[in-house]
């Protein structure tokens, strides 16, 4: 995609404004210049008339999200709708050739997954996954003192979450690729690699494919890593990375922004907080999830959540719903360059 000019107005049209875009979406929006909401589009009539109260009379108000599909009425998509809607209004987001921001998965199918990861990975334009832990800046400190070996070469990690939301019962897919996207991603980066393999050992009593457990075992090739999630927690909403080195440890808090580490040489443990921009947009990292959004729209260079990215995850996704399914390790396949 070519550079927009700075100068250049850049009109937003939002799919599905619901109370996510609402409480998220347009918060973060409004902390950036040079950018509109001019359009949205909603299948209820009360959706309707709240995006009219906010957006104003100027702004195109309609049901049928295809309308806003279209370079004449705005110059990039965000999409906000529930998850049954995913394949139709990314997959036709992405046909359109405009940018779009989105939730993951690509489907709440499986045997849609693999169509829509292809769908994604022919497009030309700007595509941003809407991962926003991974925009997080703790996230980004502790990559840099991973690689700068501050706990020695790393050989155990882990990321953990916490929620009281329950399971979808009758889901087609499991926990584990529904958070995969989110959860996983910031280990990667952290680590500097994705996992090669994984196991996942499932919860049970739950009718349909999700469960409210689910541990996942990742091989990073020389690092052992695990993904647990626990989303009939009694506890509260959190998500957690620890790494294990060679020389110490280190601990971080994603959701306060607080980290803390500690070496052979320096026992103590040492604390250091790099929260993200206050207050939140709905969730930690959507304000900086969204200014990569709209950065990357004006420069025409990806994301650190583009289609790649997005990708990788998605078919590390399928690699877990493959181990469910076998009982032993999956193979995370990865797309020829």
């Amino acid at each position: 995609m070519s550079p927009m000019s700075d100068s250049h107005h850049i009109r937003v049209g939002i799919i599905g404004f619901g109370l996510w875009a609402i409480n998220a979406y347009l918060p973060a929006i409004v902390k950036n210049r040079g950018i509109e909401v001019a359009a949205a589009a909603g299948r209820s009539e009360s959706t309707q008339n709240a995006a009219r109260a906010l957006l104003g009379q100027n702004a195109l108000i309609t049901s049928d999200f295809q309308k806003l599909l279209d370079p004449g009425v705005v110059d990039a998509v965000m999409i906000a709708v529930t998850e049954d809607q995913h394949a139709v209004t990314i997959g036709a987001a992405l046909d359109s050739g405009l940018p779009v921001f989105y939730e993951p998965p690509l489907s709440n199918r499986r045997d849609q997954l693999h169509v829509e990861i292809e769908r994604l990975t022919s497009a030309r334009q700007i595509t941003h996954a809407d991962l926003e832990l991974s925009y997080l800046p703790i996230v980004d400190h502790a990559a840099t003192l991973i690689s700068t070996g501050a706990i020695g070469m790393p050989h155990g990690a882990s990321v953990t979450m916490t929620s009281g939301w329950g399971p979808v019962p009758g889901s087609d897919v499991s926990l584990a690729c529904q958070l995969i996207p989110w959860y996983l991603d910031p280990l990667n980066r952290v680590l500097g690699q994705t996992p090669k393999r994984v196991l996942v050992q499932d919860g049970t009593g739950v009718a349909g494919r999700m469960q409210s457990q689910t541990l996942v075992q990742l091989d990073y090739e020389g690092v052992r890593g695990t993904f647990d999630a626990n989303i009939q927690s009694v506890g509260e909403l959190g998500a957690h990375i620890t790494v294990h080195g060679s020389d110490g440890d280190l601990e971080a808090d994603l959701f306060r922004g607080e980290l803390r580490t500690r070496s052979r040489q320096n026992p103590d443990w040492r604390s250091e907080s790099r929260p993200a921009e206050q207050p939140h947009a709905g969730w930690p990292g959507m304000h900086e999830s969204i200014a990569a959004f709209i950065a990357g729209i004006k420069t025409g260079d990806e994301t650190r959540s583009g289609s790649a990215t997005a990708v990788d995850l998605q078919l590390t996704g399928l690699a877990a719903e493959a181990s469910i399914d076998s009982g032993t390790w999956a193979d995370v396949a990865r797309l020829q360059s």
